[in-house]
């Protein structure tokens, strides 16, 4: 009797959280989760007359190591094989082809990050290094219909919309549809390959992740107006479960060794001939491993490195096929570069605010510490030069603080004409090594002046270079 109510009592709390009609969609992770998910991707020719298709299984496991402070190091382990014929007629064998092992970190919003970079899905090809099962969300709540904006490292913004509420497997989950595309996808040309991208993702509120996602990218080839090529992935979570004690501590310990072992083989598989001895004293490492550890379902990523180790040491480093799903590291843009398109966060608002939407006129960009008096002097630069000039010149003030609610403060003491941002995510990008730091972009977006530190030059430049660019 006992435990039928408690049953009760959790089907109708959960009952209710996923009848509201606005949600959150954070996602709640906690040490020893574990999330398999299983699917397939398919990639295909469209091009007329030409008959090419591959189909993958795709097979990712997520792993929570730790977590602290609303962050959490979590494993991400891929595994693609390839559905090839078999010997007998009809009959169907996978061919391992890729089995990938990383650990990236997931903050409160759902973001992704690997050191300094985000680790990007790949535009051609299966994806390696599967991470579609989380979805950057940046409002604290969403309703039907709600927008939002997310940065991609050296890709354009990509646009997120809920679409409303549907069951997967007996889950309500919250659909979110994702939206991405080359600027030039819809304008044809014939220098360079287009490409749109359109995710669909069902999000249980419960765990703030995934509980299935369909995927579709397509390829446009130079100097063709119709789409040359197609990316379907296709998956959804089989098991959400938690594992503490022995069985928590066995698959961390196998995940970590896994890392080392292919942290200590990077080097030494791209020159085999050189490096025997060292490969033959690593591959030793992990076969007594293999013998001497419990297995756990990440002992496939040790297998397949082992099997590169041998090949390595026989000469033959060929057959590893890995796509580099990261971006080259993000650089500073320099004078006459284009700062590419990116979205940020309002302080002092709750919508986000693009670059694209404010090009067309000369765009000040500045990055400022809101407690010192330097910055509250650049703040009224800033608002003269609105006061002066209005909507033919657009102001982004990138605070660079802890304390957003006195940057807040802050905005209506001085009665800004502007929003300010969250600068926290651009320093990059802007080259911001200290503040202030005041970047002047024409009205397409490429620097006109940069100006590191405060001084009585840098007001009269900034504005000379600015009149120049109104007088056109």
């Amino acid at each position: 009797m006992k435990t039928s109510f408690l049953l009760l009592a959790c089907a109708c709390s959960l009952g209710q959280t996923n009848s509201r009609s606005e949600w959150q969609l954070a996602p709640r992770l906690a040490p020893g989760q574990e999330l398999v998910y299983a699917g397939v991707c398919v990639e295909e020719s469209l091009v007329p007359n030409v008959q090419f298709q591959r189909q993958y299984r795709l097979e990712t496991l997520v792993f929570v190591l730790d977590g602290a402070a609303r962050r959490w190091n979590v494993a991400v382990m891929t595994a693609l094989s390839q559905r090839t014929t078999g010997v007998e007629p009809g009959v169907k064998e996978s061919k391992t082809l890729s089995v990938r092992l990383d650990v990236v970190e997931v903050n409160a919003q759902g973001k992704l990050t690997q050191g300094n970079a985000m680790p990007l899905l790949p535009l051609s090809g299966p994806p390696t290094l599967e991470t579609g099962c989380f979805v950057e969300v940046t409002p604290p709540r969403l309703t039907r219909g709600s927008l939002w904006e997310v940065n991609e490292d050296n890709r354009p913004p990509r646009t997120w919309k809920v679409a409303g509420i549907e069951p997967v497997n007996g889950v309500t989950c919250v659909k979110v549809v994702g939206q991405q595309q080359s600027p030039d996808w819809d304008r044809p040309r014939g220098d360079q390959t287009a490409w749109r991208r359109r995710d669909v993702v069902w999000i249980s509120p419960q765990l703030g992740v995934a509980q299935k996602v369909e995927r579709v990218i397509e390829q446009r080839a130079p100097l063709r107006r119709d789409p040359t090529q197609r990316i379907v992935v296709q998956y959804e979570l089989e098991s959400p479960l938690r594992y503490a004690g022995r069985l928590f501590e066995d698959r961390k310990q196998e995940i970590l060794k896994a890392r080392k072992f292919q942290e200590d083989a990077a080097v030494l598989v791209k020159q085999p001939a050189q490096n025997r001895a060292q490969l033959e004293a690593l591959l030793k490492k992990v076969s007594f491993h293999l013998d001497n550890q419990a297995p756990t379902p990440y002992r496939k990523a040790v297998f397949h490195l082992a099997g590169r180790l041998e090949n390595a040491k026989n000469g033959n480093v060929a057959g590893n096929p890995t796509i580099d799903e990261n971006p080259r590291p993000v650089t500073a843009v320099g004078l006459g570069q284009r700062v590419p398109d990116f979205v940020v966060n309002e302080l002092t608002g709750k919508q986000s605010a693009r670059l694209a939407r404010q090009l067309g006129r000369p765009v000040l960009v500045f990055f400022y510490v809101p407690t010192s008096d330097i910055g509250k002097e650049i703040l009224r630069f800033a608002k003269g030069l609105m006061e002066r000039h209005g909507d033919k010149v657009a102001v982004m003030a990138m605070a660079v603080t802890n304390d957003p609610d006195f940057a807040r403060k802050q905005h209506g003491d001085l009665q800004l004409p502007f929003p300010v941002l969250d600068g926290g995510g651009m320093r990059l990008t802007f080259g911001v090594s200290a503040t202030p730091r005041l970047v002047l972009l024409d009205p397409e977006g490429y620097v006109r002046a940069a100006h590191t530190g405060w001084g009585f030059h840098v007001p009269r430049e900034i504005e000379d270079e600015l009149n120049r660019w109104l007088r056109k």
